[in-house]
């Protein structure tokens, strides 16, 4: 009995030391490297979030600082984010580390995209607030949620005024998500996340910057063949990395790499909560080295929106 009670401390001991060197790595990497999180969503604040909903008497207030202490917490230096233009306007205003736009197109139909009120917004407006950069961004697209082809040609004014402005649009290039409420989506057509059907807008529009979301998902596939035609285009891995079987996705990020293709795989976390759970994603891929992790978190993102380097000097003060 008293061996028995030994070998459990022992191993107790073990297991807990290894725990806490493992926590204490991740720590140290992470010490002064800042993040890029290409992937969030900008919406309302909801009263029954019990993760925020009493940090600050205004609900929609209180979403955008619980938004501040998760960024401050994991490096995140700035981030890509869509959603209805009111909030897209008032996230960036009270921090500036929103790199804001639409969702594009919004859906009247969809809680998360209220207020909602015109599937596109107004082509006047987002000129100027693209010209003034006050938004920064365009997505993340819907066309898979409302069956809508993005070569449409009610579409084409917002390419070229994307292009134009050299603004990096987040395209749903996976089917799902799986789980949704169909009044929201009566549309819903999973066919229309393969990014192939950008090939049309692109030959249009040749210098789109597109970066497509959840790579490792049903499109995959026909993610590496956009890549390999345009190089302009990047993705990253959000959401399938955190729901699908590591055995399905991992092996096809690996092949991202394998074909030449890993640096221009870039963070994002896309749910909201689940900033520090992707960055460790990314961490515990063993395969990855050091540099190539930095090169997720960072390095990737900031060649993709053609950073200037006293802007890179600034993220990385940021984080000392």
């Amino acid at each position: 009995m008293k061996n028995r009670i030994s070998k459990n401390i022992l191993m107790f001991l073990v297991l807990g030391t290894s725990s806490i060197v493992a926590q204490e790595t991740i720590e140290e990497f992470l010490k002064n490297q800042p993040i890029i999180d290409v992937h969030i969503h900008i919406t309302k604040g909801y009263t029954d979030n019990e993760d925020y909903n009493k940090i600050n008497s205004d609900i929609d207030i209180a979403k955008i600082e619980w938004m501040r202490e998760r960024f401050d917490k994991n490096n995140i230096v700035f981030a890509l984010g869509g959603g209805p233009m009111k909030y897209a306007k008032l996230w960036q205003q009270i921090d500036k580390r929103h790199w804001s736009g639409p969702r594009f197109p919004c859906n009247p139909l969809r809680e998360q995209d209220e207020p909602c009120d015109n599937e596109l917004p107004n082509l006047k407006e987002l000129d100027s607030l693209f010209k003034n950069e006050t938004f920064k961004y365009l997505g993340e697209t819907s066309f898979h949620s409302m069956g809508l082809l993005p070569s449409e040609e009610r579409f084409n004014p917002y390419w070229e005024m994307a292009e134009k402005y050299n603004i990096p649009i987040g395209f749903h290039a996976d089917a799902g998500p799986f789980k949704r409420n169909i009044e929201e989506t009566p549309n819903w057509n999973e066919a229309y996340g393969n990014p192939l059907l950008l090939l049309p807008v692109l030959e249009k529009y040749p210098n789109l910057k597109i970066y497509l979301m959840h790579y490792p998902g049903r499109y995959f596939d026909e993610c590496l063949a956009v890549m390999k035609k345009y190089e302009q285009i990047y993705c990253e891995i959000s959401a399938v990395s955190m729901f699908a079987p590591k055995e399905r996705w991992e092996p096809r990020v690996k092949k991202l790499y394998n074909e030449g293709l890993g640096d221009r795989l870039m963070y994002g976390s896309d749910y909201v909560g689940t900033i520090r759970k992707n960055i460790e994603i990314i961490y515990n891929l063993d395969w990855l080295s050091d540099e190539q992790k930095r090169d997720v978190y960072y390095n990737n993102a900031a060649k993709f929106l053609n950073l200037l380097a006293s802007e890179i000097e600034e993220h990385h003060k940021m984080v000392e």
